[in-house]
């Protein structure tokens, strides 16, 4: 909980009101992005992304699996945070668990259109090996390291750097004569394919602080917030999925007014994203 004065809280707002905030930058303003790729060697693929003093760390890991029963001909994810009690201190005990769960649950709906995996972003039937027996599962864990507001943001954006990371080994499958024999499947650890991540959209939160909205929230301005909407959006503006939070309820024309304003702002960030993970790309080639 951040503790802030009278006069603190009346500066943050007074600074939303008059589009100039306590760091200087506009409402709809980002702090400033860096990329790291490759930070863990034994994952399929990971990064680390620091938003502003908010740090995260991504991994993802490729097993091969079996598609579920309900969804022969799609692969399956699977998305934990966890949340390192050093990056803030009521992230000790049962703060983490629940924090954690939060942000587990916004970041399977906004990714992966809830549990069922239905109306995912990320495209699930490019991880079927054989429909209806071999499958790719992906296990992907965010780690909050440093926390300065914006998390869910933040870890979209570490996931899908993580994933444009991930190589997924060749499989060569011999099928046998029964049709209800397991395939004989070979995989080759040389060979790596890239993981399309082209489809995978990045989160914008709208914080609602008095009458305006800002982007990219620090703790200070989140303890002003009456209420957040998150939006997940992909590179063609199209919505993938939404969550709200903060008791204060929303008239829906303003809940329409911040999908737009999320869908706008999105653009910038992937761009700006898409730069950042090229120069994180080369600068690993360059140091093998």
């Amino acid at each position: 909980m951040v503790g802030l004065s009278e006069g603190e809280k009346h500066f943050i707002r007074g600074g939303i009101a008059q589009d100039i905030r306590t760091d200087g930058r506009r409402r709809l303003q980002f702090r400033a992005l860096s990329v790291e790729t490759g930070v863990i060697p034994q994952a399929s693929g990971s990064a680390r992304v620091r938003l502003g003093a908010t740090e995260i760390i991504a991994s993802v890991k490729a097993e091969l699996g079996k598609p579920s029963i309900l969804h022969p001909d799609k692969g399956k994810v699977s998305i934990f945070v966890d949340c390192s009690p050093t990056a803030e201190p009521t992230f000790e005990g049962r703060g983490s668990e629940e924090l954690s769960a939060e942000l587990s649950v916004a970041l399977q709906r906004c990714l992966l259109g809830g549990k069922s995996g239905a109306g995912a972003a990320i495209d699930l039937s490019s991880l079927i090996v054989v429909e209806g027996k071999v499958c790719w599962d992906l296990y992907i864990d965010g780690l909050v390291v440093s926390s300065d507001g914006n998390l869910l943001d933040a870890l979209a954006a570490a996931i899908k750097v993580a994933l444009s990371d991930t190589g997924i080994p060749k499989v060569t499958v011999s099928l046998s004569a029964a049709s209800d024999e397991e395939p004989e499947v070979d995989v080759n650890n040389e060979e790596l394919l890239q993981f399309d991540t082209s489809s995978v959209p990045v989160i914008i939160t709208l914080t609602k602080v008095g009458r305006h909205y800002i982007v990219d929230a620090t703790s200070e301005e989140e303890s002003q917030m009456s209420s957040a909407v998150s939006v997940s959006v992909n590179r063609n503006g199209q919505i993938c999925g939404l969550t709200k939070r903060g008791g204060a309820g929303l008239d829906p024309s303003v809940i329409f007014d911040m999908i737009s304003v999320a869908r706008h702002v999105s653009q910038q960030f992937i761009a700006l994203l898409d730069s950042k993970i090229a120069a994180a790309e080369a600068e690993a080639e360059a140091e093998e």
